[in-house]
């Protein structure tokens, strides 16, 4: 079988239609894939904005028509630029696992440096302006008054080349573009040293999916076949990630409840974990607002009085943490922070050393100390990789700075903490974890509690509780969350 394989003209494009092909050689090595590429309307007209345009098919459109004349066997688009609704007969048959589905802001060195109070940003995005005027400036290392958006047209290397003119002081791209421009091999290496060269002299940061979710399909590709193509479509099923095309179908759901039109401000990212389905969608349609951030889970979530579960409200926070004696470790390591006041306030972060935090809470607290910080696991756990070794230019080793309790033969261990448990917890049937060490204490003491109904956050402290009681703990974004959800 020959298949003709049909993608805009782009390095990223014609990349993201190598990798499919790769695909279906792999799959089917009888099968040869020979590809070529067309302009759409969108890349002919480099100047009009993008939300003059009438559809959202301006980058996809012309190249579904080959599939109706018969020019082509199956197109590569980023699903992203797929209108909901589409004149064409043609199906979307598959997709490869999604790539990192995060925006990621860059900021010139030189603009750094004289803090500006106003911060130009590069961006043709109505969901971009809205999600940062809500959440950019406090994870900034500096006092920013105010956003100014200026729009900006082109595929990566033209949008760089912007960015490094001075036409603005920032720019947001979509993460995976330059994860797979950096990634794409000896047959896009001038690509990557494009890409490679505009990043070194900037910032970057990836932004927090809890705040800045994606556009809805973001980082995925849709492989498009005309309907009546059943040999094709067939022989696709076996390439397609089946985990991404669920939550690429639930984000598009999303944006069609509120509208589907490419100039709203839309957004819907869905992770898939083992724990559940994280889901992050914002929406800001006349009438139509939208913020969600939670956890879908299949077991139904039972429920306690209020003097059954640990700990109640007024609980909480009683830890205390007391700092240890830590020496600034040598030659600049990456540091993953638990907590920000594990990051000593008379520490050096060198230009250019990576910071990741657990949470924005951390993030915004060492952003107000004047540091940069470059991401964060969005309260998911420290098992969620930061995934920014393309980035970085280096397989990025994270020194951990967390609690002597926790701190594993690779960690900082920056302070104890010691938590006091009520006398009462015995009697108690419902609980909240936030310590692993906390709940091996409370388990030593009292050996009763271990089948009762636990819960934490994602990441190790769900992970003890599941080694301890041989059954998964529950898993919530927040104690606030699992409250709500648990208390009668």
């Amino acid at each position: 079988m020959r298949l003709t394989l049909l993608s805009r003209a782009s390095d990223l494009a014609r990349l993201q239609a190598e990798m499919v092909a790769a695909a279906i050689r792999r799959a089917r090595p009888g099968v040869e894939v020979a590809l070529v590429t067309r302009q759409s309307a969108g890349d002919i007209d480099g100047v009009t904005p993008l939300a003059a345009f009438a559809d959202k098919g301006a980058f996809t459109t012309d190249l579904s028509d080959a599939l109706r004349t018969g020019a082509a066997d199956l197109v590569v688009h980023s699903w992203k630029d797929l209108p909901l609704e589409t004149t064409h007969p043609t199906v979307i048959a598959a997709t490869l696992e999604r790539a990192d589905p995060r925006d990621l802001l860059l900021v010139r060195a030189e603009t750094i440096a004289t803090r500006p109070s106003t911060l130009r940003i590069l961006s043709s995005s109505p969901r971009r302006a809205w999600l940062l005027e809500r959440a950019l400036k406090p994870l900034l290392p500096w006092r920013v008054d105010a956003l100014a958006f200026v729009e900006v047209r082109g595929n990566i290397p033209t949008r760089l080349k912007r960015l490094l003119e001075g036409q603005g002081d920032a720019l947001v791209v979509a993460k995976a573009a330059l994860d797979r421009l950096l990634g794409g091999g000896e047959a896009f290496g001038t690509a990557a040293s494009a890409v490679r060269s505009a990043l070194e002299p900037c910032r970057w940061m990836v932004l927090p999916l809890h705040e800045v979710p994606g556009a809805p399909a973001q980082g995925a590709l849709a492989v498009e076949v005309a309907a009546s193509n059943t040999a094709v479509i067939e022989l696709l099923q076996a390439i397609s990630h089946r985990p991404t095309m669920d939550a690429v179908e639930r984000e598009r759901a999303f944006l069609a409840a509120h509208g589907g039109g490419c100039h709203e401000a839309i957004a819907s990212t869905v992770l898939p974990r083992d724990y559940g389905v994280v889901i992050s969608a914002k929406a800001k349609v006349a009438g139509d607002d939208a913020d969600i951030w939670t956890i879908e889970r299949a077991t139904p979530v039972p429920r306690a009085a209020a003097e059954r579960i640990y700990p109640r409200p007024d609980e909480r926070d009683r830890a205390v943490r007391r700092p240890l004696a830590l020496s600034q470790p040598k030659g600049s390591p990456a540091l993953f922070v638990a907590r920000a006041d594990a990051l000593r306030a008379d520490w050096t972060i060198e230009s250019g050393q990576l910071v990741w935090t657990s949470g924005t809470t951390s993030w915004r607290k060492l952003a107000a100390r004047g540091i940069w910080v470059n991401g964060c696991a969005d309260g998911l756990g420290d098992g969620e990789p930061p995934n920014v070794d393309r980035l970085a230019g280096r397989a990025v080793r994270w020194t951990r700075l967390t609690h002597a309790d926790a701190a594993g033969p690779d960690d900082l261990a920056a302070y104890a903490v010691e938590m006091p448990l009520p006398d009462d917890l015995s009697s108690r049937t419902h609980f909240f974890w936030t310590s692993g060490t906390q709940f091996r204490r409370a388990l030593e003491k009292w050996p009763s509690i271990r089948h009762r109904v636990h819960a934490s956050g994602p990441g190790r402290t769900a992970d003890v509780v599941r080694e301890a009681t041989g059954s998964p703990a529950g898993v919530w974004l927040d104690y606030e969350q699992w409250y709500r959800d648990t208390c009668l």
